[in-house]
């Protein structure tokens, strides 16, 4: 029996994908460290920071370990010291809320295709470390009245099974059935999500350099508003008022803390989110016009994205994520 297993191939990518993630954090959240001014916000970014630094350790320990190469990720060469403020402070607690919420997502899949004992444990510490971020990060929001919600709803007054057929039915159906409580939460989450998203890519466009990259990024805008847009109709269908937040200023200033590559790998990153929290609200509804209109929208991104990560590969920004042996090349040398 083997004691000391070597890494599966999930494990090497939840690793891989998690070195990626927090370096780029790290560049993200300094500069919002170089501007804040609420001195509590400030305090929840410096834990942020230091949770991902502990996270770049831990991986680089094990990849070390087994003589992996430890990714070049993101550093201090893609964030511009002293670049004048473009997002509010109050922005960066919702940054950190939908990170924090998304991290928990991935480090619960991540611990569960993880099979070794180390790093089983560091996905465990990840999981319960991110959870902890985002509730003391909902907990500011409260205090300072700022936290974005679900729509509310009537609560259930008896126990009730699915008699009629056309319970599914919506497309195509001049009277559809109202709403479930799980439809209404992922139509939400993923409104709130493109409005964060929305804020931060129409900042972005307003500092990229490259031309490209900032026509990339004024597309990803309308796609950001058509999501938003089209999401909210359903839920203005049912009488539900959809999420929103009043505090999306963004500065006039066109000096770029961070540099074009990072704000591509971020927005990259953010499409590959959106493109799973779609797919959650496609496998929790059970109305045939939302999964339609799901399935178009996914559609639409993965279309995005794809042109994105094309315009990141011409630009040499994107750094190739361990992968098996091409055993074509090496028979052909043989």
């Amino acid at each position: 029996m083997e004691h000391n297993p070597k890494l599966t191939s999930s494990e090497i990518a939840n690793l891989w994908s998690s070195y990626m993630s927090d370096s780029m954090n790290v560049c993200v959240v300094n500069h919002f460290l170089n501007i804040v001014e609420d001195k509590e916000i400030e305090e929840i970014l410096k834990h942020s920071k230091m949770l991902s630094e502990g996270h770049l350790s831990s991986v680089s320990t094990i990849f070390q370990q087994e003589k992996i190469p430890i990714p070049q990720g993101y550093n201090n060469t893609d964030v511009v010291e002293n670049a004048p403020r473009i997002f509010s402070d109050i922005f960066f607690l919702r940054y950190l809320q939908m990170m924090g919420r998304d991290g928990s997502n991935l480090y619960g899949i991540a611990l569960g295709t993880s099979y070794r004992k180390d790093v089983k444990s560091f996905y465990l510490a990840a999981l319960n470390e991110s959870a902890k971020l985002y509730d003391r990060v909902t907990n500011l929001m409260v205090e300072k009245g700022i936290l974005v919600r679900t729509p509310i709803i009537s609560y259930p007054d008896k126990v009730e099974f699915i008699q009629d057929e056309n319970f599914m039915a919506g497309y195509l159906t001049p009277h559809k059935r109202p709403l479930l409580s799980v439809e209404i939460t992922h139509i939400s989450n993923n409104i709130e999500s493109n409005l964060i998203g929305g804020v931060l890519i129409t900042g972005f466009a307003q500092l990229a350099e490259n031309e490209e990259v900032k026509n990339y990024f004024q597309k990803g805008i309308k796609l950001s508003r058509k999501i938003i847009s089209s999401l909210s109709e359903i839920l203005s269908d049912d009488s539900i008022n959809a999420p929103f937040t009043w505090d999306s200023d963004i500065t006039n200033s066109t000096i770029s803390p961070f540099s074009d590559k990072l704000m591509m790998g971020m927005i990259l990153s953010l499409n590959s989110l959106s493109t799973g929290n779609i797919s959650l609200g496609i496998s929790t509804s059970m109305r045939s016009d939302i999964v339609a209109h799901y399935t178009s929208l996914m559609a639409q991104i993965a279309k995005y994205t794809s042109s994105g990560a094309k315009l990141a590969i011409k630009n040499s920004w994107v750094e190739k994520p361990p992968h098996a042996v091409d055993r074509k090349k090496v028979q052909e040398k043989a």
